[in-house]
């Protein structure tokens, strides 16, 4: 599996588009140009570490995501989560029949 940089920019447009957003905005965010915002959506230019980590977070996506389009399988986590929570419960009430 490869990176490819026109995917990237389909799902950054993607991603601001769904948030109501101008590439103007976008810019303003993340501090760089209109014409960098741009190219990165057309896929003709990529994008500092740091800024990637910042689109993330503020997109509330992945880094996986934005690079290679895997989204994380929220059913599965949240059934982890849950078994956690699960098993701590059960430890905390062996520890209050103590």
């Amino acid at each position: 599996m490869y990176f490819d940089q026109a995917q990237f920019g389909k799902r950054l447009k993607e991603l601001r588009l769904l948030r109501g957003m101008t590439q103007e905005k976008m810019a303003e965010v993340f501090h760089c140009t209109t014409d960098h915002v741009g190219r990165m959506e057309r896929g003709r230019e990529g994008c500092s570490i740091d800024l990637l980590v910042e689109i993330a977070v503020y997109f509330h996506v992945s880094t996986d995501y934005l690079l290679m389009g895997k989204a994380s399988d929220l059913a599965a986590d949240r059934k982890r989560i849950l078994d956690v929570i699960s098993e701590l419960s059960g430890v905390a009430k062996l520890n209050c029949q103590d």
